[in-house]
């Protein structure tokens, strides 16, 4: 019966108590789910051809130190990282004076400080008026 009792101490020692130590001390689990607040825009249409607002758009990511990974100038597409998170750009014209940007997380994980998206969108706007030229 000695045996026995010892027995069943060594494997609660060995076994069970270490597991529920650990299952304890795991870190928490965040559930609570952030959402943006609706004022953010994730897509704009601005006064301006589609060229011209894509110009825009790499100053304006110039202009806050994001870096630039990836430009497509067919589809009109950036690939760029702001603070540790990719972000896609895409431009697109709507007529020949109106175009169209939409911003959007890489990852589709939209648990990011909105004023990312506002910093550039009102770059753009300060500066819609400059046209852009082809230098030979």
């Amino acid at each position: 019966m000695k045996k026995f009792f010892l027995s069943l101490l060594l494997i609660l020692l060995v076994f069970v108590i270490p597991q529920t130590v650990s299952a304890n001390s795991a870190a928490p689990v965040n559930t609570t789910i952030k959402t943006l607040p609706n004022t953010v825009e994730f897509a704009k249409t601005y006064k301006t051809s589609s060229e011209n607002l894509l110009y825009l758009l790499l100053s304006a990511i110039n202009e806050h130190n994001y870096s630039i990974e990836e430009i497509q100038f067919k589809t009109g597409s950036v690939l760029f990282k702001a603070y540790t998170k990719e972000f896609i750009a895409s431009v697109s014209a709507k007529d020949g004076y109106n175009s169209f940007i939409k911003i959007i997380p890489a990852d589709n994980n939209y648990n990011f400080s909105p004023s990312l998206i506002q910093k550039l969108h009102t770059y753009i706007e300060n500066n819609n008026s400059i046209s852009f030229q082809k230098i030979l």
